[in-house]
């Protein structure tokens, strides 16, 4: 596109772990404070918050925030921040690590409306969790809620068996298509070929938000659109042939 000398400048840049590492920190920077000045200019915000640990046992703070976005008009909801938890994961800790966040920021707890966790004591504590902390450091009327999804996983731990049967089918078929991306494209033609209008699936996991729900109506999509059990019938005859 832009001729050889081009090319040859590009080869000339190093391209070190440590040269990609500090790329990839700028390009992240770069979108923090594009959310944070759209926050901002909102004025007014609510956020997510959930404590948990990752693969390597590190415990994680992950907050996400709801803002109104005046170029769009539209309300957004973004990734705000990954913090780890150093040490203890009490509601002094949590409280500490997220406050320290939105003073390096130039926030203001008194424009946050809403604050949804799960029920964890440490979290939703009615005298010291983390929601009553920002509730006393916003000095308004915050809206705290329950988040519903903790409330679903709970609801699906005890379906019936014919039910836990539909799912569990369901999520078997889904994940067997899309834990390959070989099967994901041959999918994606397969579809192409019957007409139907979605060619992707979602994939199932156990911490993403609502994908139960998300990965049944897709199922229940393609049920409507063609005979769904011939179809995946005969995607995983061509597959495992």
């Amino acid at each position: 596109m832009f001729g050889l000398s081009a090319v040859d400048k590009i080869k000339s840049i190093p391209l070190s772990n440590d040269t990609i590492r500090r790329r990839i920190e700028k390009l992240s920077e770069n979108v923090e404070y594009q959310l944070i000045q759209k926050i901002k200019e909102s004025t007014l915000f609510a956020i997510q918050i959930d404590e948990s640990c990752d693969i390597s046992k590190k415990a994680i703070l992950i907050c996400y925030v709801r803002y109104i976005d005046f170029t769009l008009e539209e309300i957004k909801e973004e990734f705000l921040c990954c913090i780890e938890l150093v040490s203890y994961t009490t509601s002094d800790e949590i409280f500490k690590a997220l406050n320290s966040y939105v003073i390096k920021h130039s926030l203001e707890w008194k424009n946050c409306v809403g604050v949804c966790s799960d029920g964890a004591a440490s979290m939703a504590g009615r005298h010291c969790g983390v929601t009553k902390r920002i509730q006393q450091a916003a000095n308004s009327d915050l809206l705290i809620t329950h988040c519903i999804i903790h409330r679903q996983h709970l609801a699906a731990k005890s379906l019936s068996t014919e039910l836990h049967e539909v799912l569990a089918e369901s999520i078997k078929i889904i994940n067997f298509i899309k834990k390959s991306d070989l099967n994901s494209r041959l999918f994606a033609i397969f579809c192409q070929e019957v007409g139907a209008k979605h060619e992707q699936l979602l994939l199932h996991t156990e911490v993403r938000w609502l994908s139960r729900g998300l990965l049944l109506i897709k199922n229940y999509y393609y049920k409507q659109t063609i005979n769904y059990v011939k179809m995946v019938e005969a995607f995983a005859a061509v597959v495992l042939t």
